[in-house]
Order: structure tokens, then C-alpha cells, then sequence
């Protein structure tokens, strides 16, 4: 339901248009939406949910337009900003879908949501070690979150498998390497006593 109060004839054209999202029927809930908004201009929820339909629908630049409304009236709005780093992944642009999710845990730091999409996020840009983080972030707020432990493995399985052996170990070991032409021709690791 909308936080607002808005004319009863909004609202129901706003729930019509949910039930339509709901039946995958984007188009006319795209046009529910669109009468919402015609009676409650600063319907952001409704603007919001019609960015999500048009995304839905394959529709980015009209999503990102629609979440560009949203952004402008309630610039705070936690499910705006994770809407518009959704509409941002689709139409790869990666740092900006980052920030995005960023600014939605920026504006309420206990939402697992916007953490969990900032790991995920980060584990597309290779940065594992960040995204582990976040997800470690997400396990501290709600440890039930799902595809929490299978995301956060991933992120760990692709960071190892990117990093070359000999630097795996290098934070505990003194590391002494010879790479000649690109090819590593002679390592050394050295447990350092402590």
C-alpha cells in the first residue's frame, strides 16, 4: 500500500496495476500505473512500480526515465533507488547500478536488500574480496536471507580461483617471485613467524 494518503480512485487504479505486475502483464499495468499518476502526480510509489513494470517488460529507458521521477520526488526512498540499480543492470551500467544500490544502504544501513545487491554488484565487477564483505554485512542483519551463503561462496570460489597461487598466501608469507616474459620462473614463500 502506498505511505501516503492519495485519492481513493488512485490507489485502486495503483492496485490494479500491482495485480497485472503480479499476472505478468506488464503492459496493463504500465496503463494502471499511468492513471494513478494522472490523478496524484507525486505518486512516487506509483511511479516507482511503473518503473518496475516497464523494466520487467524489457523497456529500460522508459524504466530509467519513470525511476528518475521517483528519485526527484522522494529522493530517500530505500525501494527507489534499488528499482533504478535493477533498471541500471539491465542496461549495463555496472558503477552506476553500484552506486545506486549504495545510496539505498546509505539512506537505511540496516537494509539487508540493498547489501545483498551491493555484494552481488561487486562479485559482477570481480571486486570479491568487497562483495564478501557485503555479504558478511547482509549475514550480521538477517541470517535467513536467502541465497545469502550460496552468493557469498561464489564470490569466494571466484575470487581463489582468480588469484594466482603464489599470491594466495602472500598477507601471511614474505613472497620472493621471478617472472620472466609474463611466466613466473621461480617463487619462494616464507611463513613469517609471529
Amino acid at each position: 500500500m502506498p505511505v501516503l494518503a492519495y485519492s481513493s480512485e488512485a490507489i485502486q487504479w495503483y492496485d490494479r496495476g500491482i495485480m497485472n505486475l503480479e499476472a505478468k502483464n506488464y503492459s496493463l499495468a504500465v496503463q494502471a500505473y499511468d492513471h494513478a499518476i494522472t490523478l496524484e502526480p507525486g505518486y512516487f510509489e506509483a511511479w516507482n512500480a511503473k518503473a518496475d513494470a516497464l523494466n520487467r517488460e524489457g523497456n529500460y529507458s522508459e524504466a530509467f526515465a519513470a525511476s528518475g521521477q521517483v528519485i526527484t520526488l522522494r529522493p530517500d526512498y530505500v525501494k527507489g533507488w534499488m528499482n533504478r540499480g535493477f533498471i541500471l543492470y539491465n542496461l549495463g551500467r555496472y558503477e552506476e547500478e553500484l552506486r545506486a544500490y549504495q545510496t539505498a544502504a546509505g539512506i537505511d544501513p540496516s537494509s539487508p536488500d540493498a547489501w545483498f545487491n551491493i555484494g552481488y554488484s561487486l562479485a559482477g565487477m570481480k571486486r570479491y574480496d568487497e562483495a564478501i564483505a557485503a555479504f558478511d554485512k547482509v549475514q550480521a542483519l538477517d541470517p535467513a536471507y536467502p541465497h545469502l551463503a550460496a552468493n557469498r561462496r561464489i564470490a569466494e570460489q571466484n575470487r581463489d580461483s582468480s588469484t594466482p597461487f603464489y599470491l594466495r598466501y602472500a598477507p601471511a608469507a614474505a613472497v620472493t617471485i621471478i617472472i620472466i616474459g609474463g611466466m613466473v620462473v621461480w617463487y619462494r614463500a616464507v611463513r613469517k613467524k609471529y
